[in-house]
């Protein structure tokens, strides 16, 4: 149990570190992103710049493609832009510093280099639809296009509610709730989840024949926890018993186990 929880978390922590390595390396390449580059319009080294996110990509999703990267870069900045917004409302409701919204999002901080592309002259941008030479595929830097069917309209801040496109897209909701369980899940700081961590790593460094008997140990003790019946002198590590004891013809000199406390003893006494 404790194994496969702790397998869940690092999962999700290793999840988290590939993806802010991804967007630090979207973030390298500001002719993807950024409207006023020299090289915004430069196709070839875009193209170049893609070719560089899908071998990243692959590393986890060996089938990735250029389609695969824009799709997740939309998701993200969609995502991005909504937690965006609700803080520009925030601020400008007059809201003291304390009332001011708190993004959830997990990669929030990691996006805020689009801060300035998402907000020009009072409103929330859309990207150019950047056209590929076939006249049809859509680039990334249009992230209007997977939630609006590539509306490329402005929406205001301060004047306008969020589009219902957007509040109707279900596959970005159930992103944005995902990413915030994980975002919790990752910022736990439990003792107890943070020591069942450490001896999940601990027990997988054991050999299988002994994390058989670690896991009996364990159990037994959780156990005689649950009735109450620990006690200082509960575990005795490592300790031949009486039957191990009386099966040998050469007893140990000087002491014995008392039967009845399993106790050892001396010759003069308890010790």
């Amino acid at each position: 149990m404790l194994s496969r929880v702790a397998a869940a978390m690092a999962s999700v922590r290793d999840s988290h570190e590939f993806w802010r390595e991804f967007i630090e390396l979207y973030k390298q390449f500001p002719s993807l992103w950024q409207i006023k580059s020299e090289d915004y319009k430069n196709r070839p080294l875009k193209q170049e710049c893609y070719g560089k996110l899908v071998e990243k990509m692959k590393d986890i999703i060996p089938t990735a493609t250029k389609a695969t990267v824009t799709k997740k870069i939309n998701s993200f900045r969609t995502s991005y832009r909504r937690e965006l917004k609700k803080v520009l409302l925030s601020e400008k409701s007059d809201a003291g510093t304390d009332d001011i919204y708190q993004p959830s999002l997990w990669f929030y901080n990691d996006l805020h280099f689009l801060r300035d592309q998402e907000i020009q002259e009072g409103g929330v941008s859309t990207m150019d639809s950047d056209e590929e030479e076939n006249g049809n595929e859509k680039s990334m830097d249009n992230f209007e296009a997977s939630t609006s069917g590539g509306s490329s309209s402005s929406v205001k801040i301060a004047t306008q509610v969020p589009s219902k496109r957007l509040k109707n897209n279900a596959e970005a909701k159930r992103n944005e709730l995902l990413q915030l369980a994980c975002s919790h899940l990752s910022r736990s700081d439990d003792p107890i989840d943070i020591l069942a961590k450490s001896w999940a790593a601990e027990f997988r460094k054991l050999r299988e024949q002994q994390q058989i008997y670690a896991r009996k140990a364990i159990n037994d003790i959780l156990f005689e926890g649950r009735l109450g019946t620990l006690h200082r002198h509960s575990v005795k590590i490592n300790e031949p018993n009486i039957e191990q004891l009386s099966g040998s013809s050469t007893p140990l000199p000087g002491t014995h186990f008392d039967n009845s406390s399993n106790t050892r003893s001396s010759p003069g006494g308890n010790i």
